[in-house]
């Protein structure tokens, strides 16, 4: 499932939320719309602080629609120059049925991922996907991870702040995934039940990660600022993620209230910077990270109707191999990605 966590580099960044009282059915624009602006008027009448919570309401259903935009720049040097490039689009569309709220406001909801379309190109080769379209027994393999998840439906148990409390029903997602593999019958029970555990903590969160993020736990007002930490592995390194958020402004879109936040990315690095092993001298640089984006939260709704967040990360790295058949080896490789993320409430 590793292509579903393209979005992760960028993952604390959005937050989420939902619509109507009605069944979703209208038609929907198959182009995104990538600007992360909406067309808001002042506020007359500013609240002085607010609390953040998502309020998605029981029988509700709500669409949104999650776009990654990412290149890779790869560089190593040698005794010769190779360069890489990969750039890749991938535009997800939810469904998304609340179908309990509880009394302390915990939300079941179930979620169903109708639609994917991938677009990439590594080094001049082209490579898409859409789903719905016909494909042979080689690209259903090639493209696993999506053909598994789409329409198979699995659910979820969100408090109001945004923690995602269980993901279960992943079942269909895990049989599918091995269908396909053409290993169904060949893994047991218990495997199937790590599968899933192991699909919703390593995909299937950091996905919905994008839609539902960790509110403040205190009220804000205008140019209250917070943040939130999470802790992941970069290389050698042992990395402390910072996402950081200042209410900018609050706004009208038509009759709702919306708070207009900002959405920044620090990150700490930690860990050895020099390491050999079987021979082999590595000097890693300490990883640099920065994100930036805004968010439209509509209080009104209680829930996200746009964000649009870049980050942006470079890494270095030097090898040299004092002895080998060719003699002293020594090679660079500096790499450099960026993800705009968009998140549309349809």
């Amino acid at each position: 499932m590793k292509n579903l966590l393209i979005v992760i580099v960028a993952s604390l960044l959005l937050i989420s939320c939902g619509k109507n009282d009605k069944p979703v059915e209208k038609k929907i624009s198959d182009k995104p719309d990538t600007s992360g602006v909406l067309n808001v008027s002042k506020d007359d009448a500013p609240p002085s602080n607010v609390n953040l919570v998502y309020q998605l309401k029981k029988d509700n259903s709500y669409l949104y629609r999650l776009t990654s935009l990412s290149t890779t720049l790869q560089n190593v040097i040698s005794d010769s120059t190779m360069k890489n490039t990969i750039k890749q689009s991938i535009t997800y569309v939810f469904k998304m049925d609340v179908n309990e709220v509880e009394s302390d406001n915990v939300m079941d909801i179930k979620i169903n991922i109708q639609s994917v379309k991938l677009d990439a190109t590594a080094n001049g080769q082209k490579y898409k996907y859409e789903s719905g379209a016909k494909l042979d027994s080689t690209e259903r393999l090639r493209y696993v991870e999506y053909e598994a998840v789409l329409n198979n439906p699995f659910s979820i148990r969100l408090d109001s702040k945004g923690e995602i409390l269980e993901v279960y029903r992943l079942d269909k997602i895990v049989n599918k995934f091995l269908s396909i593999q053409g290993v169904l019958d060949s893994v047991t029970a218990a495997q199937k039940k790590e599968f899933q555990t192991n699909i919703a903590e390593t995909a299937i969160k950091p996905l919905l990660q994008q839609i539902f993020r960790i509110l403040p736990s205190k009220n804000v007002g205008k140019d209250s600022a917070w943040s939130n930490q999470y802790s992941t592995r970069l290389s050698v390194f042992d990395v402390t993620n910072i996402a950081k958020y200042k209410l900018k402004d609050f706004a009208k879109l038509e009759d709702n209230r919306l708070a207009i936040i900002d959405a920044g990315l620090e990150i700490i690095a930690r860990g050895k910077n020099k390491v050999s092993e079987q021979g082999v001298n590595y000097d890693f640089k300490t990883p640099e990270a920065t994100g930036s984006g805004t968010i439209y939260f509509d209080l009104t709704k209680g829930c996200v109707v746009k964000a649009k967040t870049t980050s942006k990360l470079k890494m270095s790295m030097t090898m040299q191999m004092p002895q080998s058949p060719r003699g002293p080896m020594k090679a660079t490789r500096n790499d450099y990605v960026e993800n705009t993320n968009v998140l549309e409430l349809l």
